[in-house]
């Protein structure tokens, strides 16, 4: 039997880095937003949960291109939230664009790449 698998647990853990690390680069350089230690525990938490999957997932090669995908799309993902939230920090096109080309990567990974999953 086949245990090559790509890990849910790994995307959703990459995703939610990438969204703690975006938010709490915006919280240290853009005036706008308040001041909140919760993206700073946030980002502790899932890391260090993220490196215990790691430690115990051996052979795992096949999620490593998804789970940047998803760390990727939530950086981009929250950066487009916060150009929609507050205007005049810019556009949010690219943001947008390259959250959906990668989101659509990722779909096509999923559903007709690897048919094994592990959760």
């Amino acid at each position: 039997m086949n245990q090559n698998r790509i890990s849910l647990k790994w995307l959703a853990y990459t995703f939610l880095i990438g969204l703690s690390v975006n938010a709490c680069f915006s919280i240290l350089t853009i005036s706008l937003l308040p001041f909140s230690i919760f993206p700073f525990l946030t980002l502790y938490f899932a890391v260090n949960h993220f490196y215990s999957i790691y430690i115990k997932e051996t052979q795992n090669e096949l999620s490593i291109r998804p789970a940047w995908a998803a760390f990727f799309i939530g950086i981009f993902s929250y950066t487009a939230v916060n150009g929609a939230l507050y205007p005049e920090l810019g556009s949010n096109i690219i943001s947008i664009t390259l959250t959906l080309l990668l989101s659509i990567w990722l779909m096509y990974k999923l559903m007709f790449g690897d048919k094994h999953y592990s959760a």
